[in-house]
């Protein structure tokens, strides 16, 4: 069990959300891990759009679900924090709040979707709970943190990360500020920091290897590539249909898609290793 924290550094575009969902997805189908991912981030639907088309749930599931008790006056990430609040947190209440991909595998806690300042302040009130509730329910818990550090929630969630994915492009100046902040600030200066390349471009002169030397890691930095079927899923709530059609043991070495699955793959089995190192040297 495993706390898995996605950042950046840089405001700008670096497929930090979509890389977490690819490796998320591909965990999920590939390894049979029990996988939470948690959304900090405030009205971001890309997580949502990523997996299910926007439409309203069926009325008679609602229905279904108050009868039952799992709705606590709203669902997801804000009626389970009513429920944290309120101290009735017993029993595996994170599933009855989440949103299912694959069940008993893979399930979400999305961005709350709210201008209300009293909605804000509650949910943010219990994240930190929240995702140390996770810990002791699920394989990984995959949290997509806000970007640099001006959120007061990014701080104390990358500290009791097991691992940080420092999301980071193929720009010279983001490998800078990678070194810098590996060099000085004391959060990164434990060996629980993976780099990853999001929106990766094997043409550019900034190769996984020639970035790895840059930077000074002996391995060749993992990435999630570009992919035009994964990034139209991303938008069209397909991208649990397209880990399972694109599974790699049923893929051909023919298949246009196969450069982009092994990259996941690559980047899936790093995390993986990672996450087991530092908890052994715990």
């Amino acid at each position: 069990m495993a706390i898995v924290s996605f950042w950046s550094n840089t405001k700008k575009e670096t497929a930090q959300t979509l890389s977490m969902i690819a490796l998320a997805s591909y965990i999920a189908v590939e390894n049979n891990n029990r996988i939470l991912i948690v959304d900090v981030n405030l009205n971001d639907k890309t997580i949502k759009n990523a997996y299910w088309q926007d439409k309203q749930e069926d009325t008679k599931q609602m229905i279904k679900k108050m009868s039952d008790g799992k709705l606590d006056i709203g669902s997801g990430i804000e009626g389970l924090s009513k429920l944290l609040v309120s101290g009735k947190n017993s029993g595996e209440i994170i599933t009855d709040y989440a949103s299912i991909v694959y069940k008993g595998r893979l399930e979400a806690m999305l961005s709350l979707m709210s201008n209300v300042q009293d909605d804000i302040e509650r949910v943010r009130s219990v994240y930190i709970d929240l995702i140390k509730l996770a810990n002791q329910q699920y394989d990984y818990v995959f949290v997509d943190v806000p970007k640099t550090f001006q959120d007061p929630l990014t701080t104390p969630i990358l500290e009791m990360s097991d691992v940080v994915v420092y999301n980071i492009t193929q720009r010279l100046r983001d490998m800078d500020e990678y070194m810098a902040e590996k060099a000085n600030n004391p959060l990164f200066k434990k060996d629980k920091v993976l780099p990853l390349i999001g929106r990766y471009d094997r043409f550019s002169k900034y190769t996984k290897k020639n970035i790895a030397r840059y930077i000074g890691d002996k391995k060749d930095i993992p990435a999630v590539s570009y992919n035009t079927l994964f990034f139209e899923a991303a938008s069209e709530g397909e991208i649990g249909n397209f880990f399972l059609k694109f599974r790699k043991s049923l893929l051909s070495n023919q298949d246009r898609n196969i450069a982009f699955v092994d990259e996941v793959a690559n980047a899936a089995q790093r995390l993986i290793y990672k996450t087991q190192e530092v908890l052994m040297m715990r």
